[in-house]
């Protein structure tokens, strides 16, 4: 006959199983890499002020930045500002924040987009509206590392900027010694810029004169919205002009490689594209293709369409772990 301890335990089996299972997932919480979740506001500027070089006007708009703290015993932590790309912040750049909160540097993540009216309409890449030039992005970048820079928490010396696709177009141009002049702070500088699969085809006046941070670029050789042997070009310029500065190319993976949450290639065939277009800033603060001395046009030979997404494992893997190499010898942790 069965005991009265055996039927006692069969009844409160299931129940066991609940209360394990909350423990587990209580626990997992506890030991999460952020700590504290802080949400700050930010004035920026026009596309417009930022070629000319002023930051007189009315600001264009107000945008916002989620700062992620991990819990750090120290007094002062390092951070990372990080820079979405065309699709808005989406799903790769959680994964990062965890990544980074999880050794130790705090993750500013900017909203570029939503303080300036573009909201995605639909779950989909080539959703978002008006989407807001790479370039007229580094007052964000600047602003946000002055803000983090008389931060309590943040260590003013070890702030590195990241960003994806014209996130990372902003990380390549907030490195050039004129920009960062132009509209950061004086005595306060990015430790390190890195740009995952950036447009690189946009030469800008005075691209070679970068600040002393290193440049690393990574990026899909498949990769048909912004193209590889650009940014192989570029790396080649700023090399030669003595900056650290380096490209990892990986075979095979297509533009949005970190993306966790797109495991299947999204294909949208007609998104224009300009990625094999050539341009160059002129007089003015004017942009031109190469091609026909003109602004870019939809009709220029040059101009294509089809973009192609997805995840790559190898891709993502080994960019993390290279990223987080990059940052712990930079920013000295586990010393």
């Amino acid at each position: 006959m069965t005991s009265r301890v055996e039927r006692l335990r069969s009844r409160l089996g299931p129940l066991l199983v609940v209360v394990t299972t909350l423990v587990a997932a209580s626990n997992t919480h506890a030991i999460a890499p952020t700590f504290r979740v802080e949400v700050h506001a930010l004035p920026t500027l026009t596309l417009a002020q930022v070629l000319a070089g002023t930051q007189e006007g009315a600001s264009a708009a107000t945008i916002a930045g989620e700062l992620r703290l991990p819990f750090v015993a120290a007094a002062r932590m390092p951070a990372v500002v990080m820079l979405h790309g065309d699709a808005g912040a989406v799903a790769n750049q959680v994964a990062w924040i965890e990544e980074l909160n999880a050794i130790g540097i705090a993750v500013f993540t900017l909203d570029s987009f939503s303080g300036r009216g573009a909201i995605a309409s639909e779950a989909s890449l080539g959703s978002m509206p008006n989407s807001i030039s790479g370039l007229a992005r580094i007052v964000d970048a600047e602003r946000a590392l002055a803000l983090l820079a008389v931060h309590p928490r943040i260590d003013p010396a070890r702030i590195a900027v990241m960003g994806f696709s014209s996130g990372g177009n902003t990380v390549l141009a907030a490195a050039q010694t004129r920009f960062a002049s132009g509209f950061g702070q004086a005595g306060v500088g990015f430790a390190a810029y890195i740009a995952l699969y950036p447009d690189c085809n946009l030469r800008y006046l005075g691209e070679t004169k970068t600040e002393p941070g290193p440049q690393r670029i990574f990026i899909g050789e498949a990769d048909v919205l912004t193209a590889a042997d650009a940014c192989v070009r570029l790396v080649d310029r700023l090399r030669r002009a003595g900056a650290d500065a380096a490209i990892t190319v990986y075979p095979g993976a297509h533009h949005g490689f970190d993306n966790v949450a797109a495991r299947e290639l999204t294909r949208i065939p007609d998104l224009p594209n300009a990625a094999r277009c050539n341009l160059e800033e002129v007089a003015d603060g004017k942009i031109v293709n190469v091609d026909t001395g003109r602004e870019l046009a939809d009709q220029d030979r040059c101009v294509g369409k089809g973009l192609i997404a997805g995840y790559d494992a190898a891709a993502d893997a080994a960019t993390k772990a290279a990223v987080k190499a990059l940052l712990s010898e930079r920013f000295g942790l586990g010393r």
